[in-house]
């Protein structure tokens, strides 16, 4: 508990450090960076189960959706809290029916449920304001700093749920689920309920960090929270980083935001966008265990080595 009480604060001193010294582009940086993190831990907890999904968008768009329309009825706490279980709500109706499929088939309904989505808040203006938008309450007064501490906060609450889910109570199982689901369910794996579970608490935590996107501006579009960027941006942050870690898309966020700037400063125009992806890809092959698995390696190799010369001075003394 300490060990990772520590992690947490090591997570979060950088952020903070962002915010106390209010540089205004490193601030926003800085929030860009959480809010990705969010979202990305998100999509590696329902990945830990073998589903791979192109649909986050959608419940990144209804946190943040659900956020405006609720906060000003249950106020900011209950309104918060009414639009992620909303979310989680409809990860559960669409796991049922969509949980059951593997791999290509999964993505593909994910996808096509995030367009949905879009597609309903356009065609219902009345409530969601259409193509015109909504006007979620501006988080923190609209203070940057002040905004990226509280989504700092959003950001810890994520890692602490996806090490839960990385505990020896789900580990497991999710592992032996995505591996070979047909021996977990012979096994006595409840694989279609903790598969449901995944979906319900990752979409949770998706809708967490599109609340906080929306809360940035005080204006939120479907163009802005329902783009095919919100569903690539959390597998790409995430193998970036490397999967089935909490610190692997805290990295991988913070290393795709270093690339994109790297590449727009050196490039510019929307060139560098070209760039940008071809050093992915690289990173991507070349590191297919991502920053942190390949950092973890380098460790293991060290102690390999190092164990030998150990052994001998133990010997010789």
């Amino acid at each position: 508990m300490v060990l990772r009480l520590g992690f947490y604060v090591a997570v979060a001193a950088p952020f903070v450090a962002v915010a106390l010294a209010e540089h205004a582009f490193l601030v926003q940086v800085a929030i860009g960076i959480a809010v990705s993190a969010i979202l990305a831990l998100a999509w590696d907890i329902l990945s830990r189960t073998g589903q791979v999904s192109l649909g986050h968008a959608a419940f990144f768009g209804m946190g943040g959706y659900g956020s405006a329309l609720l906060t000003p009825v249950l106020g900011p706490v209950l309104g918060w809290i009414a639009g992620l279980l909303l979310c989680g709500a409809v990860a559960v109706l669409l796991g049922a029916v969509t949980l059951r499929l593997r791999r290509l088939y999964f993505t593909i309904a994910t996808l096509s449920f995030s367009l949905s989505i879009q597609v309903f808040i356009l065609v219902t203006p009345d409530l969601t304001g259409g193509s015109t938008g909504i006007m979620p309450p501006v988080l923190a007064g609209g203070s940057p700093p002040h905004q990226l501490l509280f989504i700092t906060g959003c950001l810890v609450a994520a890692a602490a749920v996806s090490d839960v889910f990385l505990g020896s109570r789900f580990r497991p199982a999710f592992f032996m689920i995505r591996n070979n689901p047909h021996l977990a369910a012979a096994s006595g794996v409840p694989v279609t309920r903790l598969k449901i579970l995944a979906f319900a608490v990752s979409g949770m935590v998706a809708g967490l960090a599109g609340a906080c996107y929306a809360g940035l501006y005080g204006y939120v579009i479907p163009d802005d929270v329902f783009t095919t960027n919100w569903n690539v941006l959390p597998l790409a942050v995430t193998i970036l980083g490397g999967m089935d870690t909490t610190l692997g898309p805290v990295v991988g966020a913070v290393a795709l935001r270093l690339l994109e700037e790297v590449a727009r400063h050196f490039v510019g125009g929307v060139g560098y966008q070209v760039v940008y992806g071809a050093v992915i890809i690289l990173f991507i092959v070349g590191m297919p265990a991502g920053l942190v698995g390949f950092a973890r390696g380098l460790l293991r190799r060290r102690k390999a080595t190092e164990r030998p010369d150990g052994a001998k001075a133990r010997l010789a003394s």
